[in-house]
């Protein structure tokens, strides 16, 4: 099978236990950008709803690994949920269903852990700032004063 991100075909998987709909759309949307931003096929997405999203047995998740195994040949397989508990927050459940993806030739992925973290300011960058205002007295160690009111 090749590696070839262009060779790439992408099912996209979540689960509603609600009847809420706007944060499922955003979730698929998220899946898609993903998809579209890594130039990776989409076959389709399969959502379990209700009960059906909350067990073990999930009749849209069979059907996805179902087509993937039709589709496949030759294509580098990605079940895509925009967080890992999207596919089951009992990570017991969790692994049993991501084997099922695997033992086809399959992989799962979640875009939480393929994006790139937000910008924040780094540990580094907050020592620095206080290396700069401070006196070292020894190595690794600054003395920062505070000129604020005593008690």
């Amino acid at each position: 099978m090749t590696t070839d991100e262009s060779n790439t075909l992408v099912f996209i998987y979540d689960r509603e236990g609600t009847s809420q709909t706007d944060r499922l759309l955003a979730r698929i949307a998220v899946c898609r950008a993903y998809s579209a931003e890594m130039s990776w096929g989409v076959a389709g997405q399969w959502i379990d709803r209700g009960d059906a999203a909350m067990g073990e047995r999930r009749p849209f998740w069979q059907g996805m690994v179902a087509a993937m195994k039709h589709e496949g040949q030759g294509r580098r397989l990605v079940c895509l949920v925009a967080t890992w508990n999207r596919i089951a927050y009992d990570p017991i459940v969790s692994a049993r269903l991501r084997r099922l993806v695997s033992n086809i030739g399959g992989t799962c992925l979640a875009v939480q852990d393929a994006a790139a973290p937000p910008p924040t300011r780094s540990q580094d960058a907050a020592l620095r700032q206080l290396h700069a205002s401070g006196e070292q007295i020894g190595p690794g160690t600054t003395l920062v004063r505070h000129d604020g009111p005593t008690s």
